[in-house]
């Protein structure tokens, strides 16, 4: 038999090229912030067109918007993967303690940390971007978090109920931690540190969802 050329493997030429102009814009915005960093120089650091980029993505902002939802995926925190996560059949305290994790490792993660200080530092001068970033991130945090309460409520939450406790949850788990993280003024929670915070941040969440299954006719 002829001998086969050997094919190559991996992922598809689109994929490679779309997750390396993500990579490249995420460490442009946070090199150079959202302003100062052009479709051009996106195309530069990615090795590709600015065509191929525009190919990928509408404008800067759906890559901007893109790179936020990329790195919630990588912690495994979106509407999809989380609700995934429910089919596991978890007792509701476990998935919030494996989700309330993962949140915790995501908003220390320096990356996640630099984006959200150029957020701030950005806000008046170009306060969409602001709302960019809210809508692919805290938002859609909440949004996901929000589909695991309702789920796990089983009818007894109404959707605000199940919105609210989500707000409640992410409020917990970011607490004054997350203010003096911003500020400089405190490291990153390790792992035994990052279990006992959470840990607490599930039981008042936990006192919160039995409230209002509790009283979900009154």
């Amino acid at each position: 038999m002829p001998e086969q050329k050997n094919k190559r493997q991996g992922r598809p030429k689109s994929e490679e090229k779309h997750n390396l102009i993500l990579h490249s814009a995420s460490c442009l915005f946070i090199e150079n912030g959202f302003a100062n960093t052009s479709m051009d120089n996106i195309a530069k650091a990615s090795g590709v067109s600015k065509q191929t980029v525009y190919s990928h993505f509408d404008n800067k902002d759906a890559l901007f918007k893109a790179a936020i939802t990329k790195k919630c995926q990588s912690y495994q925190l979106d509407t999809n993967l989380l609700m995934q996560g429910t089919n596991a059949n978890l007792p509701l305290n476990h998935y919030l303690k494996q989700v309330g994790t993962q949140f915790i490792r995501l908003i220390q993660d320096p990356e996640a940390v630099a984006v959200f200080r150029l957020v701030i530092g950005e806000a008046q001068s170009t306060p969409h971007v602001a709302k960019l970033f809210y809508d692919a991130g805290p938002g859609a945090s909440i949004e996901a978090f929000s589909e695991v309460f309702f789920f796990y409520g089983k009818g007894a939450l109404t959707k605000a109920n199940s919105v609210q406790l989500a707000i409640d949850f992410c409020s917990l788990l970011q607490s004054d931690f997350h203010n003096k993280l911003l500020c400089g003024v405190q490291e990153a929670m390790l792992n035994e540190a990052i279990g006992a915070h959470v840990e607490i941040a599930v039981e008042k969440t936990l006192l919160l969802f039995n409230t209002y299954c509790t009283n979900k006719d009154e």
